[in-house]
């Protein structure tokens, strides 16, 4: 991996929002009290609450590609509150835990919706389409039905889907059950990324096509980047996998790509064919699954891993195309406008890297593909870390598991590949 976050093709969400300029000027001031080296999700939640805790200190937020393109622009536009992934076993989920984890989710979707209507981001946020958990094969669907027991017994009343109604919802037999989702509502991404970096406060500073090429000193720092050199007091890293080239041992991560592609606009015939429901999402109850989004009159689809490497354009088309015939076999065509790629950084035991590195430089990475939800609290949580707040949220997330061990190169890929292997061969219709 590269310092510059590098991907094939454009975010098609970023692709059908009108052009923005990205913030490239270099600024008067060489110095600052923070700097913030990532512009996704977390880096601006980050830069928010740093900028309402620090009476006007001036802020620097560094993005190595551009706002709208990065992988907070390239997911589903899902703000859930699961507790952990629809797979788990039942007997996985605690009730401390999980009221814990969705706590925090929570937390970081009211922070969002705040912002959004605050500073009148249109991001087409919708609570209201129905989106659901679904499964298509007897052994996933024998675990999506305990873990909807297992929210039940955490006092959660999910309604159920089978075979007709989802049918009826989405226009697909594919699947032969589901259950509500616990997706609180759905964005546009590239829209609410870009909003909430326009809406930056006058005391931060956003550097855009400016990657990080080295952090030297032990406080104050020095951040050099490829136009030239900043110092900061503190730093906070919140570029995810990208924490990896900064030169600090950061590591226990690896970079899995996941793509997604949108569909042209459908005429009416066809859009009718996707059910009844003007937009819904269907959400894969099996981690190597198919997500789903039916959403200003496209077809969203988002699926396919690889391991630290991008697959080419022509080959991730060609497969969502396959598993978008495979459920909509009724649709005269099965062509996409736009494609594109995003990488997550994993972990092996699925912990985060949180909090105080070291005397001065404050870490948020290994999302996991955690969503924009935990993206935005865990960027806030660390401004009110680094800023001697507490809280019962900030307590919980410092009490959360750090990443494990992983093995070095070549076992690590070797690995990897086998671990993704098995899970395709798993999720079998569930692709």
């Amino acid at each position: 991996m590269l310092n510059a976050p590098s991907y094939h093709s454009p975010s098609g969400w970023n692709a059908l929002l009108s052009p923005r300029i990205p913030r490239t000027d270099l600024p008067m001031k060489r110095r600052y009290k923070t700097i913030v080296i990532g512009a996704g999700i977390t880096g601006l939640a980050a830069a928010h609450r740093l900028a309402e805790l620090s009476n006007g200190d001036p802020i620097l937020v560094l993005e190595a590609s551009t706002v709208g393109e990065g992988a907070t622009s390239r997911n589903s536009g899902y703000l859930l509150v699961n507790p952990g992934e629809p797979s788990a076993n039942a007997t996985d989920f605690s009730r401390d835990w999980a009221q814990r984890q969705m706590g925090m989710a929570q937390a970081g979707i009211d922070w969002l919706k705040t912002s959004a209507e605050r500073h009148a981001i249109d991001c087409s946020w919708d609570e209201t389409s129905p989106t659901v958990t679904v499964a298509a094969s007897p052994r996933v669907e024998a675990g999506a039905r305990q873990t909807h027991e297992a929210y039940r017994a955490l006092g959660m009343h999910q309604a159920e889907y089978n075979r007709t109604s989802l049918s009826q919802l989405a226009g697909t037999d594919y699947y032969s059950y589901g259950f509500q989702s616990l997706t609180r509502a759905l964005v546009q991404p590239a829209a609410l990324h870009r909003g909430l970096a326009d809406a930056l406060p006058s005391n931060v500073t956003l550097l855009e096509q400016s990657p990080v090429t080295e952090i030297t000193g032990l406080g104050p720092f020095e951040v050099r980047t490829s136009k030239c050199a900043f110092v900061a007091e503190q730093i906070f890293i919140t570029n995810n996998l990208h924490a990896r080239a900064m030169g600090l041992n950061i590591g226990r991560m690896v970079g899995i790509f996941t793509y997604a592609a949108l569909t042209p606009e459908l005429p009416a015939d066809e859009l009718s064919k996707l059910g009844e429901a003007q937009s819904w999402g269907l959400l894969p109850a099996h981690r190597i699954g198919t997500t789903l989004r039916k959403v200003g009159r496209r077809l969203l689809i988002r699926s396919g891993d690889s391991y630290e490497r991008e697959q080419s354009s022509s080959h991730v088309r060609a497969l969502l195309a396959t598993f978008y015939s495979n459920r909509f076999p009724q649709m005269r065509s099965h062509e996409f406008q736009h494609v594109w790629g995003g990488v997550t950084s994993i972990t092996r035991n699925g912990g985060y890297h949180f909090g105080q590195f070291k005397p001065g430089i404050y870490v948020s990475a290994g999302c996991g593909g955690a969503g924009l939800a935990r993206g935005a609290i865990h960027g806030r949580l660390l401004a009110e870390l680094a800023s001697g707040q507490t809280s019962q949220l900030l307590k919980d997330r410092l009490g959360m598991k750090r990443p494990t061990w992983l093995p070095p190169e070549p076992l690590r890929s070797v690995g990897a590949q086998i671990e993704i292997a098995i899970a395709k061969l798993q999720g079998g219709r569930e692709r």
